[in-house]
């Protein structure tokens, strides 16, 4: 046996149990606001957008009064139509030309005005990141309060992928202007409708 498969096995023997160490549950800290014009003042800080909608008024047509240009609409969300489906994409490149991605966010973050996509929301993680307009439909009961909060929704522990969205990619790298949609989404819209 080599010193190398010596010391291997000697780390192998003496691991300890995760089971015996468990983590400590996260402190809550901060108010416990978990309210609708909360998310929404945070998002709009952030550069995003709440998509308004009249009441009978069905997402698609919301959309294309929001995007009238947009000529590719992904829809991931069973129910919602677009003019691609998501299996119509086959690799994450396919999903370079999408004008707008409409997807469900599993919840909201009220004080950074954030949203979380895994890959159960997505089912093409690029998608969240490529397409040119994210609309994110978030049920307003699954809002949570804070990053505290929100490390207790088992969304945290069960998605193999996810990624919080606080309003689309943007950068001020060069001499402090802001620039909107430089590495990802150059718009994000939140549309408050119940799962």
């Amino acid at each position: 046996m080599s010193a190398r498969d010596t010391i291997l096995a000697a780390l192998r023997r003496n691991r300890p149990d995760p089971a015996a160490h468990p983590l400590p549950p996260p402190a809550l800290l901060g108010d416990e606001d978990a309210g609708i014009a909360r998310f929404c003042t945070s998002l709009c800080q952030m550069g995003g957008a709440v998509l308004d909608r009249a009441p009978a008024e069905r997402v698609e047509d919301a959309v294309a009064r929001r995007f009238p240009h947009a000529t590719m609409i992904c829809s991931v969300v069973n129910g919602i139509s677009g003019t691609v489906r998501i299996e119509d994409l086959p690799t994450p490149q396919a999903a370079e030309p999408v004008d707008v991605a409409i997807v469900r966010a599993a919840f909201g973050i009220a004080e950074t005005g954030s949203i979380f996509l895994g890959e159960a929301q997505l089912r093409l993680n690029a998608l969240a990141h490529l397409a040119q307009n994210l609309v994110v439909l978030l049920d307003p009961a699954q809002i949570t309060a804070n990053m505290h909060t929100a490390y207790r929704r088992p969304e945290f522990h069960t998605a193999r992928y996810g990624v919080l969205m606080s309003g689309p990619s943007a950068t001020a790298d060069i001499q402090g202007v802001l620039i909107r949609g430089a590495q990802g989404v150059r718009t994000l819209s939140v549309c408050f409708m119940p799962a």
